[in-house]
């Protein structure tokens, strides 16, 4: 053997004991990570913490409809140039003509579960409409809970997509090994 060119031999059996090592740590973070993601993850749309800021642009609702947990209280603020409402339906709340260009807002935190609808007056027959689900009640059923949060949650194929491939990694690298 020639001195420095040691560095050049092929790859001795402890290096592919090493790769195969490395592999199965990182596939056990990986799983570990997306355990630890299914576990927190809210369902799609659904706001979590202590408040939620909807937005009165110019002739519509910035999140018309939003899926909040019990205790979430919902901020409609005035930001558009025109003069708006965020009125309930059933009178829970009602903002009263907030004009255009001025600071205005309305608040009103949920504690019920179900569906609760709201409008602006001067622009309810242009659409300007939305709706607040608040979760944890057993009256929707489930068509009406995907409608509300946007559909159905997509982390759990995902995680299944991808736990899957990293098992197809591993067990094609077991097997060139």
């Amino acid at each position: 053997m020639v001195a420095g060119t040691r560095g050049l031999q092929a790859p001795s059996e402890g290096f592919a004991g090493e790769k195969e090592e490395f592999v199965k740590k990182l596939l056990f973070l990986v799983v570990l990570s997306l355990v630890v993601a299914l576990v927190l993850a809210p369902p799609v749309g659904a706001q979590q913490g202590e408040g939620v800021t909807v937005r009165m642009e110019d002739n519509y609702f910035d999140q018309a409809n939003i899926t909040v947990e019990p205790g979430t209280t919902v901020t409609w603020v005035q930001a558009g140039d025109n003069p708006h409402t965020s009125t309930s339906y059933d009178g829970l709340w009602d903002s009263g003509l907030i004009q255009g260009g001025a600071e205005g807002s309305v608040s009103y935190t949920f504690e019920e579960p179900g569906t609760y609808s709201y409008f602006c007056g001067p622009h309810e027959d242009q659409g300007m409409v939305g709706t607040v689900t608040v979760t944890g009640g057993t009256e929707a059923s489930g068509q009406q809970q995907l409608a509300a949060t946007g559909g159905p949650s997509l982390v759990l194929p995902a995680a299944l997509l991808l736990l899957g491939s990293g098992l197809l990694g591993w067990a094609a690298l077991r097997r060139i090994s």
